[in-house]
């Protein structure tokens, strides 16, 4: 018999592993590692995994997205909404925790450890385009480019401008390339 307990196989976070259930509902694998979960509100799972955020939410969707497609999250205590924005996308996806959870940091955690650098490139016409360079959960590395409302990244001028943007930022983490997927870091 061993002296010391392992909480970490018996709770996550202080509190019982997923259930078995909203494991099968989210088709996870039982080795598949989860963080932090939580039930939400109306029903439906929301889980934050190493490489990815997987939900079932409400309304019978199923999200499974890495870390590199959220933008950023906003998470207000009082009503339990953890607010999901994925890049390209102008509204967010409303996860409604039914019980207090880690997941909102746990959420946040990840997503600050997919970006490596960013940074705002004004255009000429004064609006920005948000470019970063982001780190999947294998280490492999990619750019994005987040116009602000308006600007149009199919203009040469914006385009050219953006290639820029990102190639400093790939010299700046000591790779260099094209943009896209440029391997593991």
């Amino acid at each position: 018999m061993s002296l010391f307990r392992h909480p970490v196989r018996e709770m996550v976070g202080g509190r019982a592993p997923l259930p078995s259930a909203a494991r099968d509902l989210l088709g996870l694998e039982h080795s598949d590692s989860v963080l932090a979960w939580s039930s939400l509100v109306g029903g439906g799972w929301a889980v934050a995994m190493v490489a990815a955020l997987r939900a079932v939410l409400p309304t019978g969707t199923i999200l499974d997205r890495p870390w590199t497609d959220v933008d950023h999250v906003a998470w207000d205590q009082t009503s339990g909404m953890l607010a999901v924005w994925w890049v390209g996308a102008r509204q967010p996806t409303p996860l409604e925790l039914q019980e207090p959870s880690y997941l909102p940091e746990v959420v946040h955690e990840r997503v600050r450890s997919s970006l490596v650098l960013a940074r705002d490139v004004a255009m000429p016409d004064g609006r920005t385009v948000w470019v970063a360079l982001r780190k999947s959960s294998d280490g492999t590395l990619s750019t994005q480019a987040v116009p602000a409302r308006g600007v149009r990244l199919g203009d040469p001028a914006i385009a050219a401008l953006v290639a820029r943007a990102q190639a400093e930022l790939r010299d700046e983490a000591g790779q260099s390339g094209p943009a896209g997927s440029l391997g593991p870091m």
